[in-house]
């Protein structure tokens, strides 16, 4: 524990931030590889309807993790700034809230999910020809989004206290399992969209038994006791304020979402539908690293403004956005000359 406080304080910012940026970005890549994977075998495998399906379902899927993302966020920020000013005991109880308040979240994203399924996909874009589909994968996928807004909380709640590999472990894990998966439900066993829709979940609970396993292992720097599983009140606004901000921007995402998969079915067709969702998950793919970036410097950020190095915070800042532009403009370059090759 003090070597991870020692790290973050005192470490030269360029060489902590590769450190604990590699390992998140491979995380979030892993994290949108679950979807292009899907993609690719749910297209080989089950078609052009099933993958338009999967389009319908994806802003939704992204909403169920912006849930998610909104406590992580939040509760990693002021678990980092807590441990910076030496704050340990309130550190524990935020994360101990946060474990708690992320699977109420998902259970409560579930419920309301079957509810208003149909509805939902409707109001996403989904067509007669579409619409089964999309029914028959997220009626899968709910299933276990409780579980999986835990997996996203907890990976964040990792990161803020300096331990950058569990996260990525914990996605690695799953992105495996849901690769071998994938072509035995779809392909082999003949599931279509509901195979894809299986293995993700089942992958998912996988990486939710390795986060599990990890904090109650004692290996955490945080000592979570049974008497912080509860939300703990006076830290709430704070995390939902904190999270908000990424909760915002995908929420704007999902409104954009509505706008052009009914733009794309109301002047084409389920083809176009079907190739905008390929297309949607190379960007994600080629952002993903930016958000890793972000989860890289979150740690970092709050340890050192937590104990008043300023002067750091704002090096750490600086250089994340440095090497975010010139990630972006290589991302541009490649598109430009190898676009047919990538789709």
């Amino acid at each position: 524990m003090t070597d991870r406080k020692t790290e973050l304080g005192q470490s030269p910012i360029p060489r902590l931030l590769a450190r604990y940026t590699a390992p998140a970005a491979v995380a979030m890549v892993v994290t949108s590889l679950y979807n292009l994977v899907d993609a690719i075998f749910v297209g080989q495998g089950a078609g052009t309807m099933a993958l338009a399906g999967l389009t319908v379902a994806f802003p939704i899927q992204m909403l169920i993790m912006a849930l998610a993302q909104m406590v992580g966020l939040g509760s990693g920020s002021l678990i980092s700034r807590s441990l910076g000013a030496g704050k340990q005991r309130l550190a524990e109880q935020v994360a101990g809230s946060s474990f708690v308040v992320s699977l109420i979240l998902g259970a409560g994203f579930t419920a309301l999910g079957f509810t208003f399924m149909v509805p939902f996909l409707k109001l996403f874009g989904a067509t007669p020809l579409s619409l089964p589909y999309a029914q028959d994968y997220l009626q899968i996928i709910f299933i276990g989004s409780t579980y999986f807004c835990f997996v996203v909380s907890s990976n964040s709640i990792a990161r803020s206290e300096g331990n950058i590999k569990i996260g990525m472990v914990s996605m690695l894990i799953g992105a495996a399992v849901n690769l071998i998966l994938d072509p035995i439900f779809i392909l082999g066993m003949d599931m279509g969209i509901q195979g894809a829709a299986l293995a993700t979940i089942i992958a998912q609970l996988f990486s939710f038994l390795y986060l599990l396993s990890y904090f109650l292992s004692g290996k955490s720097m945080l000592k979570i006791t049974r008497k912080d599983l509860r939300p703990h009140l006076a830290s709430l606004p704070e995390v939902f304020s904190v999270g908000s901000s990424s909760f915002a921007r995908s929420i704007a995402t999902g409104v954009l979402a509505i706008v052009i998969n009914n733009s794309l079915t109301h002047f084409g067709s389920e083809i176009h539908l079907a190739l905008f969702g390929v297309c949607n998950r190379i960007i994600m793919v080629m952002f993903m690293p930016i958000f890793g970036l972000i989860q890289g410097l979150q740690p970092i950020v709050g340890f050192n403004y937590g104990s008043g190095r300023y002067e750091r915070v704002i090096k750490a800042l600086k250089t994340g956005l440095l090497w975010a532009t010139v990630w972006s403009l290589f991302c541009w370059v490649l598109m430009q000359i190898f676009a047919p090759q990538i789709l």
